[in-house]
């Protein structure tokens, strides 16, 4: 078999820390190194050129597809290789990675992003980030630049596909200083593209991933939920006067649904939230991300709702509910766009299993599921904060209030155990630690409906509020 040659392509502006750990990765896979440098003030230059790179200065124009393309523009190798100063391609071996570059078929890779900045909920990505070298193929737009539209067009002319691998690239974590940089650098170019690109919807819904904060996949009421809200609203109101065929061709669709649909019910717009959820339904009727979602709609109109009118339509809502669970539990395979967290299909289902265990008033069975959810995560808080609600609804108000406690130790932005833990205190006449944690519940969660109502300690909140 003979070698095909490989051109590894990376921009970078002082790296120093972590560029040579991203050369060294795959300095067995690669015949040459492509370094575009824009402004580095550092060491950058003298360490790559030490592991053999050419470096290239291109002044920095606030618009990553050109330095990208500055990049690909200098590479000289049948395939390439894309990755970022800090990021490092797990082990492979030379010869299986030699294996996809003779696919016939094949125009380019998606590979496993794990670790990303923009993804800090621990969910991995993927992307494609080895391709044919082609002129054709070059990045576009100038911010969460995107390689397969063009390589998209490109394999179609030639009949070949973009495929998917095991590889896999694991993204360094960044300091907070780092990662605030970057978020005001990401959202000024975001900005431009808004105005160049008015009516693509990919740019306010990258605006409002920006300024969200999620937990377990669920956007969090955080300050600055409202702003994200009025950017993924205007995402889907522009991705909405697109034809239907084009939209099942985007790959990030599915990540927006879920994000604005968890937006809406974090807000409190319950009904609006179904609306939308039922209209990407249609386009990614399949999705696990979208179904989940679905599942999250219906519980939260089953807690808001009175339990003692429509019994005959909450048993529906419920039904459909645990169907939907087990599609999600039973979907195998890859689905459109980034693969699917294990624990959307694995452990999330048993959350909400449990909720509607819980709501028919089945303890023992809603205690079985948080149980076998924290089985598979021991860390997993709202497999405690479920717990801490059964013990609660049996009526053993001190070990809930442990219960309350041990989830917010696990993960303390977990909003609904502070909500509840200070509403349990306050029925306990424990006014202090009911204060304490109001406090926490103001400073952490300034958006939630409760707080922005300024109900304080009033009223009561469901496990699903």
């Amino acid at each position: 078999m003979k070698r095909n040659t490989v051109s590894l392509c990376l921009i970078a502006r002082d790296e120093e820390a972590t560029i040579g750990m991203a050369i060294k990765s795959v300095l067995a896979l690669v015949d040459e190194v492509i370094v575009v440098d824009t402004g580095s003030q550092d060491n950058t230059r003298i360490i790559a050129e030490g592991y053999g790179a050419k470096v290239f200065d291109v002044s920095w124009s606030d618009d990553f597809s050109a330095a990208r393309n500055a990049a690909l523009d200098q590479a000289s190798g049948k395939w390439i290789l894309v990755l970022d100063a800090d990021e490092f391609l797990e082990p492979v071996r030379p010869v299986e990675f030699q294996r996809l570059l003779h696919d016939p078929a094949a125009a380019g890779y998606r590979l496993r992003i794990i670790g990303s900045d923009s993804d800090l909920d621990g969910s991995m990505t993927s992307r494609v980030r080895l391709f044919r070298n082609e002129p054709e193929i070059r990045y576009r737009y100038p911010i969460h630049e995107r390689l397969a539209p063009s390589l998209g067009e490109w394999a179609s002319r030639e009949n070949l596909l973009i495929l998917d691998s095991d590889l896999t690239v694991m993204h360094e974590r960044n300091d907070s200083d780092r990662r605030a940089h970057r978020r005001e650098r990401n959202q000024r170019i975001l900005g431009k593209a808004l105005e160049i690109y008015p009516d693509e919807p990919y740019f306010p819904y990258r605006l409002a991933c920006e300024g969200q904060s999620l937990l377990d996949g669920e956007v969090l009421p955080v300050a600055g939920l409202g702003a994200s809200l009025v950017h993924l609203r205007t995402a889907w109101s522009k991705a909405r006067r697109l034809d239907s065929a084009y939209l099942v061709t985007l790959t990030w669709l599915p990540d927006f649904g879920s994000r604005i649909t968890s937006s809406l019910l974090a807000v409190g717009a319950v009904e609006e939230a179904e609306t939308v959820v039922v209209e990407i339904q249609g386009v990614f009727p399949d999705h696990p991300l979208i179904l989940l979602q679905s599942v999250a709609v219906d519980c939260r109109r089953l807690q808001t709702s009175d339990p003692r009118q429509g019994k005959t339509a909450r048993r529906k809502v419920m039904a459909r509910a645990r169907r939907t669970l087990k599609r999600i539990m039973r979907s195998k395979g890859r689905v459109v766009g980034a693969p699917v967290d294990n624990r959307v299909r694995e452990l999330y289902p048993l959350r909400y299993l449990g909720e509607l265990a819980l709501l028919e008033g089945k303890v023992t069975e809603a205690v079985g599921l948080f149980e076998q959810a924290l089985s598979l995560d021991p860390t997993y808080s709202c497999g405690w904060l479920g717990l801490a609600e059964c013990s609660r609804f049996a009526g053993d108000s001190k070990r809930a209030l442990k219960l309350y406690l041990r989830t917010v130790t696990e993960n303390d932005n977990n909003h609904r155990a502070w909500l509840r833990g200070c509403d349990l205190m306050m029925q306990m006449d424990f006014q202090d630690n009911a204060a304490s944690w109001w406090r926490k519940v103001v400073e952490k969660f300034p958006e939630h409906p409760i707080v922005a109502a300024g109900d304080a300690l009033i009223l009561p909140v469901t496990l699903t509020s």
